[in-house]
């Protein structure tokens, strides 16, 4: 008995030591460049019901800290808001006792991170409680993202800085005189592109979070400097693609074309006269009026490469913001159906209404890329989709965006894309994503067998109206 008596004395009395506890009692900066907030909230409650006090904080000298009150009512908290001294390179690891009346032993409080980059701000008092540390929101975080020169590491000021995350623009900043931009954003994948006009654009394309919240984009002015995207073919590369070949009646198969040793057959690229008898065109109307009035309703295929080599670069992203920018022009009378391919084909939408603007868009952000590519097969499947639901008197037209070539080794699909504009009218356009120079006299041949256009994009800006301006090219009402 009297060894239970003491073991609950002790039991008692240690509760009694910690009636001020702590809601944490550490904090990883991560890695810390210059701009970024360097201070950090603990909230401290007391569990008693009386009134104690804060006593006194033993820390370090490069430790900084205010409180929002002394005493802390019973069932009530207090803040302590830490900030650490940023003007020294290397890792740093800061204890900081904290001492209440309420219990016989401090509360030990750590600090650990890295400092990268030395802070410009010279001041060493905490900000005010009226801030509250962006990284302590619930809803997102703050991320910083630096431009500088590729050779100097200079910091470019007025650099344009665009973000966008699953297709959608997000932010559309300038840095400031040291080259930054600060954002509050949720986590998730970004493709952030920098350009300024002495420079090269550049970009990043990558997942952020709260630890991963700093961006470096550097600019060149040598074109030799900038990033080469690998996924791209070239003529002189001695690489091998696969094509996949659909015969009806046959069996689907795979066929290698080795591109350095296939004799290459000159495409020769008419020019196509458009015919416009009205005397204000398309392009001297409002940028914001897509009407009845003045544009058919249309009936658009899309048929969209999801291969790997879309993965990289902030391809996928561009194809995306693409297409949420279309539709959100889109009337509730246009038609929509979408086809993916990759190793296979597939529709994952068909037959929506442009009314249907968040089916549209989700059923685009959820698009993935893997496999190989099947371009033929996706032709042959998008006119048979199309027709489906052809406009008389609309603007029927199948549109693919891809980032390269696709199915060479099997020529039907261009008797198609002919065949099908002959009779029907079915336009066909090809959207080429970040695609290699070389290919396109090949891309503008193909399209003038089906009177559309082959259309590059390579930026954002690009990604926001050239994709819009097809369809109001090929609905507009010339006569």
């Amino acid at each position: 008995m009297n060894r239970f008596l003491t073991i609950l004395f002790l039991f008692i009395s240690i509760l009694s030591w910690s009636q001020i506890t702590a809601e944490k009692t550490s904090y990883d900066f991560g890695e810390i460049y210059a701009e970024e907030e360097t201070y950090v909230d603990f909230k401290f409650t007391n569990t008693t019901d009386k009134s104690h006090f804060l006593l006194t904080v033993d820390k370090p000298r490069d430790v900084f800290y205010i409180f929002s009150s002394k005493t802390i009512a019973p069932d009530s908290s207090m803040i302590i808001r830490f900030k650490i001294d940023a003007n020294r390179k290397g890792k740093f690891q800061h204890e900081i006792d904290v001492y209440f009346s309420a219990n016989q032993e401090p509360i030990t409080i750590r600090l650990f991170g890295n400092v990268k980059e030395v802070s410009n701000n010279p001041l060493n008092d905490c900000p005010d409680f009226s801030s509250t540390p962006s990284k302590e929101y619930a809803t997102g975080f703050q991320v910083t993202i630096k431009v500088i020169d590729s050779l100097t590491r200079e910091p470019i000021k007025n650099a344009k800085v665009y973000l966008v995350e699953r297709g959608e623009l997000v932010g559309d900043h300038k840095t400031n005189n040291k080259g930054v931009v600060q954002k509050i954003i949720p986590l998730g994948w970004y493709y952030i592109t920098a350009n300024h006009e002495d420079y090269n654009e550049n970009y990043y394309d990558g997942y952020l979070n709260f630890k991963r919240n700093v961006v470096i984009i550097e600019l060149s002015q040598d074109p030799e400097e900038m990033i080469v995207e690998v996924e791209e073919e070239t003529e002189e590369e001695e690489e091998e693609i696969v094509v996949v070949v659909e015969e009806e009646g046959e069996e689907t198969q795979e066929e290698i074309i080795d591109i350095v040793n296939e004799p290459v057959e000159e495409e020769i690229v008419e020019e196509v006269e458009i015919v416009n008898d009205d005397p204000t065109p398309w392009e001297e109307l409002p940028d914001t009026l897509f009407d009845e009035k003045h544009f058919k309703y249309s009936n658009i295929t899309f048929i969209l490469d999801v291969s790997t080599s879309m993965s990289g670069n902030g391809k996928l992203a561009l194809l995306r913001m693409s297409m949420i920018e279309l539709t959100k022009i889109l009337r509730p009378n246009d038609i929509v159906s979408i086809i993916k391919y990759s190793s296979n084909t597939e529709v994952i939408l068909k037959n929506t209404s442009g009314a249907n603007k968040e089916e549209i868009i989700t059923t685009v952000k959820e698009l993935k890329a893997s496999g190989l590519t099947a371009g033929g097969s996706a032709i042959k499947l998008g006119y048979k989709t199309n027709k489906k639901t052809h406009l008389d008197n609309g603007n029927n037209i199948v549109i693919m965006i891809t980032d390269g070539a696709f199915n060479k080794g099997d020529k039907n699909y261009r008797e198609t894309i002919k065949n099908t504009f002959a009779k029907k009218g079915t336009k066909f356009s090809v959207v080429g994503i970040k695609m290699s120079e070389y290919l396109t006299p090949h891309m503008q041949a193909i399209v003038a067998d089906g009177g559309g256009a082959f259309v590059q994009i390579r930026t954002i800006e690009e990604a926001q109206k050239k994709l819009i301006n097809e369809i109001k090219r090929t609905a507009f009402r010339s006569s």
